[in-house]
């Protein structure tokens, strides 16, 4: 037996230095994510429309905010596969993003207009994921620009940030799916994500419609979970209503594509195709429902979510979701489906449209 610190070249690690404390990539990969990063930003940031027609921001008038440039991203960002198994996505960026705020009466003419830059010294995976500062700066700071200034301080910082958590999500879900199949941290493009899911829930409401023949209203897919929430929002139901049947309002808080509709039978689709269905039922200002299928789940898995409408007091609001058939486990193997769906209703869905609308304060975030 060798003498401690005596070279007995049976301690190859030793001999290979550093390289050795990873041979053959056994304990880790790592991969640049930073093209990946700065070509998402870039893709939902760059000359975007944050905010659009957003009604009451400051009574009586419409607001607009445009991203019109992603002026700055740097830093470093890697999509690590521990042990062949666990994926971590670790970022570390600087990003500054150039804004135009844009006040309107109902006649279109604009009542207040301003510029300047929302700078985020630290985006980093220390911090929570929507832990990270935003400074507002404003080229103009006046009686003119007060409105739109303010506008784009409260409203518009809200928006950028559910935006900016919303990106890296898609990327650590991305890296997440793509881990587990061995593969890179590559995303689809949102139309043919968007065809693919469609095309899914097709085929989805063929089989069910084959199984109801089958077994008389039975299913034979398994067990269903069922979600409830009742959520408050200091809104009128006019406005809350729209957050879920006018595409540009949804875009705003979803930051994605969307396709929304009122009337039964309409294609309905959530964050750039991640969600897809159809509107089955809805009631002005009253009631919606929608066939609900999610891009991860089994084809032959089609849910049914139900919103409800109801002013409490003037001016406030209660949504009631009732969401059925949720399966327990995706097309992956992850179990808890209803949890994680019922997750994305509170973080995703509710808590966005109160940050991006001013409706209240965030209540699961």
């Amino acid at each position: 037996m060798a003498k401690f610190e005596e070279a007995d070249p049976r301690w190859k690690v030793k001999e290979l230095g550093q390289q050795g404390t990873n041979v053959n990539n056994w304990h880790w990969t790592e991969n640049d994510a930073f093209p990946l990063f700065k070509d998402m930003f870039t893709e939902k940031l760059d000359g975007k429309m944050l905010l659009q027609g957003v009604a009451d921001a400051v009574p009586g008038l419409v607001a607009d905010l445009n991203c019109w440039k992603l002026d700055k991203i740097t830093g470093e960002a890697s999509v690590a596969k521990r042990k062949g198994k666990k994926v971590i996505v670790i970022y570390e960026l600087e990003v500054t993003v150039k804004w135009e705020s844009t006040l309107k009466n109902v006649a279109g003419e604009t009542i207040s207009t301003s510029k300047g830059s929302y700078i985020m010294p630290c985006i980093d995976t220390v911090e929570e994921i929507d832990g990270f500062e935003i400074q507002v700066k404003c080229n103009k700071d006046g009686k003119e620009q007060d409105a739109a200034n303010a506008f784009a301080k409260k409203q518009g910082q809200a928006a950028l940030k559910a935006a900016i958590v919303a990106i890296i999500r898609e990327i650590q879900e991305a890296a997440a799916a793509s881990g587990a199949q061995g593969g890179g941290a590559a995303l689809p493009s949102a139309d043919k994500a968007l065809s693919e899911q469609s095309d899914s829930l097709a085929r989805a409401q063929e089989k069910e419609k084959e199984k109801d023949k089958k077994n008389s209203g039975g299913s034979s897919s398994g067990a269903k979970g069922k979600i409830t929430l009742d959520v408050k929002f200091n809104c009128p139901p006019k406005e809350i209503f729209e957050c879920f049947t006018v595409p540009q309002k949804a875009m705003a808080f979803t930051q994605s594509k969307v396709v929304l509709g009122t009337t039964a039978g309409e294609p309905m689709s959530l964050f750039d195709g991640s969600i897809v269905g159809k509107v089955v039922e809805c009631e002005d200002e009253k009631r919606i429902v929608w066939d609900w299928r999610q891009s991860s789940w089994p084809e032959d898995c089609v849910s049914k979510a139900v919103l409800t409408f109801a002013e409490q007091n003037e001016g406030v609001t209660k949504v009631s979701l009732s969401h059925t058939g949720i399966p327990y486990n995706d097309g992956r193997g992850n179990d808890d489906q209803p949890r994680v769906v019922e997750e994305g209703w509170k973080r995703n869905i509710f808590d966005r449209i109160k940050m991006v609308f001013g409706y209240g304060v965030p209540q699961f975030s």
